[in-house]
């Protein structure tokens, strides 16, 4: 029988922390290491690529993604580094090509890029469960950017300690992770180590790297890879990037008290131009001249954006808005008002 964790999870996103002691770098040999420890990394570097886009705040623009398929599909994690407008990878060989985003899962908090590229070595997905506790596994990952060319990726030995599931939430709403994960006793809750591979000595896929989690509750951080299984899935699922989910629009409108800067233009950016006295912005504080950059986990990158998302809030239901002040990411929750007639 699984056991299921249901955490309440304040913080999602990249933080740093200190590698451990069993992390290794790959290449290096100082008698550290089996010979079916540097077998299995020997044959996961050229399938391994490193991840540049977009940065926010203290979430830093870099990750790990890993092949899937001879034709240039590669899988990470879903997050910022993917919300801006270019996306760049770079293979083991140190070549940079620029990526297409054609399919991300908010739930299981993957996506899937692709490169304009043939890659003959790649990680096979299955839908089987791949691995049991107590396996050895090694989890390779560009942690901390120790590599941006064709330097090789660092790598942390580990076993599987548990096979569970888990539901995260920022907030009531906005789902971080939900379903079956690895929990692996090797430490990759670093920056930039989401989305890097978790193998096996049979050089098969135990899973992916996850985002890093931190626990409200334990102030701890989980060690976990989203299993091979979910990811078989999320590849060869239905619903990609272009997929328009109908939006049910409340019979009441929300009001948060924002009023936008006007620069003649829908595309431009969503700068608060006044806050509304005595409204729900008001009270959480927002200011003149905050960016506003995601609302409920839903990216803000224009004031049609902004505009089309408050459209399908609800009055009296919470939200979580994070607004760029400075150099800052400021994070506030606010229930909106119902909109005066």
């Amino acid at each position: 029988m699984k056991r299921k964790l249901k955490l309440l999870i304040v913080t999602l996103g990249f933080s740093l922390s200190v590698l451990g002691t069993n992390s290794l770098v790959i290449g290096q040999n100082e008698g550290r290491t089996s010979s079916f420890v540097e077998k299995m990394i020997a044959q996961a570097q050229p399938r391994m690529v490193k991840i540049f886009g977009a940065g926010a705040g203290r979430v830093e623009g870099f990750a790990t993604g890993f092949f899937v398929s001879k034709d240039g599909r590669i899988v990470t994690a879903q997050g910022v580094i993917l919300d801006g407008r270019r996306v760049r990878v770079v293979t083991a060989n140190g070549t940079s090509y620029e990526a297409a985003i054609i399919r991300r899962d908010r739930q299981k908090q993957v996506a899937v890029l692709k490169i304009e590229a043939e890659t003959p070595d790649y990680f096979e997905l299955s839908e089987k469960q791949i691995g049991e506790k107590g396996d050895w596994i090694v989890a390779l990952s560009n942690a901390f950017k120790v590599a941006d060319k064709e330097e090789p990726l660092s790598a942390s030995l580990g076993i599987i300690s548990l096979r569970t599931e888990m539901e995260a939430r920022l907030t009531k709403r906005d789902v971080a992770y939900k379903g079956e994960l690895v929990l692996i006793d090797a430490i990759t809750s670093n920056p930039g180590a989401a989305g890097g591979a978790v193998v096996n000595p049979a050089g098969q896929l135990v899973g992916m790297i996850g985002k890093v989690i931190n626990s409200s509750e334990t102030n701890t951080r989980l060690n976990y890879a989203v299993p091979c299984s979910a990811l078989f899935d999320v590849l060869l699922g239905q619903k990609t990037v272009a997929a328009a989910e109908p939006v049910v629009k409340p019979t009441e409108q929300a009001d948060l008290g924002i009023v936008l800067f006007k620069f003649g233009g829908r595309s431009n950016p969503a700068y608060i131009d006044r806050v509304v006295r005595g409204s729900p912005a008001a009270k959480a504080k927002l200011r003149t001249d905050d960016m506003i950059v995601a609302i409920s986990g839903q990216k803000i990158g224009s004031v049609k954006e902004y505009n089309n998302l408050v459209e399908t809030l609800r009055p009296n239901e919470e939200i979580l808005i994070i607004v760029k002040r400075g150099v800052e990411m400021v994070r506030a929750r606010l229930t909106p008002r119902a909109k005066k007639k």
